[in-house]
């Protein structure tokens, strides 16, 4: 058990009802690592129970987890910008697009928790717990940002210095889809080639 899931041992503040119809069926998926359900469980609860610590703070640590999951899938991702050999980067750009989405997909899910936390802070500002949990959910959200940014930089910034066009076949390159290769010439110029062309031209 990490030091998040820690936090689920402080005592929630529901209601017996709260509890019987929400927080516990909710707990019970969450148990079987269907983290999903066990969010959109709480989130009904909610609907009908706004004001309620305990749901407030399950959908705040459902909503953590299932974005620390989507974190994890991403780094099982093959490697998406990497060194090829002589300054060259291979960027396989249908692959990079995928993962800014899925980049974009967690951040907002992260967003969604640690608003139910700044509620929750709202009713409770010296629950140390809660203070705590915020803490681990800001640091996963500054990662991914940084991550993501990095990656977009070099995605979206190379058409731009390298051009659009394959130096081999002279055909227009597309960076979302396609497989590219990017390195400097002599006079340190970007160069921008189909993959298959790069190859072709140093066999």
């Amino acid at each position: 058990m990490d030091a998040v899931d820690a936090v689920l041992n402080s005592p929630l503040k529901c209601t017996a009802e709260e509890k019987k119809h929400f927080a516990d069926p909710a707990i019970q998926e969450a148990q079987n690592s269907n983290f999903s359900s066990a969010l959109e469980i709480v989130t009904n609860g909610l609907d009908a129970h706004p004001a309620s610590e305990g749901l407030l703070f399950l959908k705040a640590y459902f909503g953590y987890k299932i974005a620390d999951n989507m974190s994890n899938e991403l780094s099982s991702y093959p490697k998406v910008i990497q060194p090829i050999g002589n300054g060259a980067l291979m960027i396989d750009g249908a692959m990079t697009s995928q993962m800014l989405s899925k980049f974009q997909a967690i951040v907002s899910t992260l967003s969604e928790a640690e608003e139910a936390v700044n509620e929750l802070l709202q009713v409770n500002p010296k629950n140390s717990e809660i203070v705590e949990f915020k803490g681990y959910i800001d640091l996963k959200r500054q990662q991914l940002n940084q991550e993501s940014e990095n990656m977009r930089t070099t995605f979206h910034k190379s058409p731009q210095l390298a051009g659009s066009y394959c130096l081999g076949c002279q055909k227009s390159i597309s960076f979302e889809t396609q497989k590219i290769v990017l390195r400097r010439s002599a006079d340190s110029r970007l160069e921008a080639w189909h993959l298959g062309c790069y190859q072709a031209s140093n066999n």
